[in-house]
């Protein structure tokens, strides 16, 4: 049975403003129907020369990789993303996840100056895929509705951007070259009934078990 690690991102209790880390349970959820093992890899951000070496020996076990949403990219996150891509392990970035993606090639991320990407319905807008991207060969959609929680974006990376907004931000990215490293802005975790998000995943899956 393959294995796939999620990397576990912090975050705050009410409680006493205590620090946890945690992730989504729709992850869990959703990884529960294929026939995979789940290993959660939690992270201590301020630690990182020793957290490194430590993590990369968990990475080692896994046949895929995914890096969820969450609130802050940590230089740590670029160096945990790029030896999984140096590695080729199939990798797949939801939200801040795909931020970190981009971040780590060549590029930037910013703050959006408007909420109309942070709406917690089914679907918030629609997204624009590249006809020359892996996201497309996957969907053969050239465009599809999303969900949208994020007040941060990709300004820019070397990665192929392979789908955007209609108002042009980026909303995915990839490298064809890699078994899969994907990279999508919207929570597809959440959209378990829709058609389109079953794709993606199902096809991650498939090249954890090739």
């Amino acid at each position: 049975m393959k294995t796939i690690g999620i990397i576990l991102r912090e975050f705050k209790a009410n409680y006493k403003a205590m620090e946890l880390y945690g992730i989504r349970v729709e992850i869990i959820k959703l990884l529960r129907k294929y026939d995979v093992n789940v290993i959660a890899i939690p992270v201590i951000f301020n630690h990182e020369e020793k957290e490194l070496e430590r993590i990369k020996s968990v990475i080692d076990m896994c046949d895929g990789i995914i890096f969820p949403g969450g609130i802050k990219c940590f230089d740590l996150d670029c160096k945990i993303m790029k030896y999984c891509y140096d590695l080729d392990i199939p990798t797949l970035g939801l939200c801040l996840g795909m931020q970190i993606m981009g971040k780590t090639f060549d590029g930037c991320i910013k703050t959006l100056n408007t909420q109309s990407h942070n709406e917690e319905k089914e679907f918030v807008h629609t997204v624009k895929i590249d006809k020359n991207s892996k996201l497309y060969e996957i969907l053969q959609k050239d465009e599809i509705p999303v969900n949208s929680r994020h007040n941060d974006y990709v300004e820019k990376t070397s990665l192929i951007c392979s789908a955007k907004s209609e108002k042009g931000i980026i909303e995915a990215v990839e490298d064809k070259d890699k078994k899969f490293f994907i990279g999508v802005q919207w929570h597809p975790e959440s959209l378990q009934k829709d058609e389109n998000s079953k794709k993606i995943f199902n096809y991650f899956i498939e090249k954890i078990n090739n």
